[in-house]
């Protein structure tokens, strides 16, 4: 009989340690090679380990939920046959493909040495225990000091700060000034060649965080868009008849977006698993249903600003409260507390024309809500057509989270809700 290790599997350049998830097999159990054996995550991805050989599970060393460096046995097969030690050892650390690897780190990794990007080399000796290597890098190309992150609550094993967390963290921050971000590591380049061709514009600090946060949105999420026609007709007639007494008694415009925000935030009660977070197999529903609305500025990036307790407010009150914080954000004047704590994001690309879109997750948020322009649109009535006040939602969500059936729920919600409401609902 032969022992094969079945090793903790490299999972990136920049990934150091694993967490063993689930166990498919137990001590005893026969396996074929290739046979699910395990589960394992990082901070950036979680996927399945195949069996290395033919052979019976005759020890497991690293239980679920615990970690393991990169290289270390988690388990042992014995087999008859003869396999050496190198080839099983290569066997187990391949993950489900070199290129999927690969891919996930090369928005992270230069490509050769010369385009290494000039931040700091290393945070203090405490922090190399406590931070992975992924989120030590992150946190250094983006400045963040070791006071903020002692400062941040994480929701890893034994409270450490995960790459979920350090993300949430750096989308609601401000900038540092001269941090780079990880957008920029591709893209240090001949800028003199590149100038051949036509004119070179460097990203602005916010727009390299922007373009970090929406490049490790697209890595973490199982992205799927779903698109619904609202016929907003009375809603239309409603708000065109109430919106100067409105604004004479509350001082705020009663923006479409006010509106569907006031319609969100009472439907997420509904939908627990659209208000919420995935962390590796856990899915997180939030306590509190706190929503973003994307908010464009003149400078062509963008903020968040948070709409708390949208549950629990009246329509007027968030009409005001969305007001005061969109005034803020124009004028740069936002605070931390402004933009902290989402759990739901609204993006209204209508503004500017767009019938629909699909608008990336807010990480560590599961779904995010894109609103059209509303037009004049054909629809059934009996056995001729009507043109109706039409607007197209489409819901951007993550399907390790949300299936296609709730969000159709959550679209026929979001309709009900719109006819539900009345002059009482504006208060005026």
């Amino acid at each position: 009989m032969n022992s094969v290790p079945v090793l903790m599997p490299h999972m990136g350049q920049s990934i150091a340690e694993g967490t063993v998830v689930k166990w498919h097999k137990a001590v005893g159990d026969s396996v074929q090679e290739d046979d699910l054996l395990v589960e394992v995550e990082s901070d950036k991805v979680t996927f399945e380990v195949g069996s290395p050989v033919n052979g019976t599970v005759a020890a497991i060393t690293v239980n679920e939920g615990d970690m393991a460096d990169v290289g270390t046995p988690i388990a042992t097969i014995e087999t008859e046959e003869d396999v050496g030690a190198s080839q099983s050892a290569t066997a187990a650390q391949r993950g489900p493909s070199e290129g999927i690897s690969q891919n996930l780190d090369s928005y992270e990794q230069p490509s050769d040495a010369s385009e290494q990007v000039d931040i700091p080399t290393k945070l203090p000796d405490m922090a190399r225990d406590w931070l992975s290597p992924s989120v030590a890098r992150l946190a250094l190309r983006h400045g963040v000091t070791m006071e903020e992150l002692e400062s941040l609550r994480g929701t890893g094993r034994d409270g450490r700060v995960t790459r979920h967390d350090l993300i949430e963290h750096l989308s609601t921050r401000t900038v540092v000034p001269g941090a780079a971000g990880a957008a920029s590591t591709r893209d240090e380049v001949d800028v003199d060649s590149l100038k051949e061709h036509g004119h070179v514009v460097p990203m602005s600090a916010i727009r390299r965080s922007i373009a970090d946060h929406m490049v490790q949105s697209i890595h973490t999420s199982a992205h799927v868009t779903m698109v619904h026609a609202l016929d907003v007709t009375d809603l239309v007639k409603l708000r065109d008849g109430l919106k100067a007494q409105f604004q004479a008694k509350y001082s705020s415009k009663i923006t479409y977006t006010a509106i569907m925000l006031y319609v969100t935030g009472r439907l997420l009660r509904r939908f627990p698993n659209v208000n919420a977070s995935a962390f590796g197999t856990y899915i997180l529903q939030r306590d509190a249903i706190n929503v973003g609305c994307a908010v464009a500025l003149p400078d062509e990036s963008l903020v968040v600003p948070v709409i708390r307790n949208a549950d629990t407010l009246s329509l007027p009150d968030i009409a005001k409260e969305l007001d005061r914080l969109v005034h803020l954000a124009r004028n740069r004047e936002l605070a931390r507390e402004d933009v902290e704590g989402g759990t739901f994001t609204i993006s209204n690309f209508g503004t500017f024309g767009s019938l629909f879109g699909t608008p990336i997750i807010n990480q560590p948020q599961v779904a995010i809500l894109g609103m059209g322009a509303i037009t004049k649109q054909p629809v059934p009535d009996g056995d001729s057509f009507r043109f109706a006040d039409t607007l197209y939602l489409s819901l951007s969500f993550d399907h390790r989270v949300i299936d296609g059936a709730m969000a159709g729920r959550f679209f026929l919600g979001m309709q009900e809700g719109v006819l539900a409401l009345k002059a009482k609902d504006f208060d005026c």
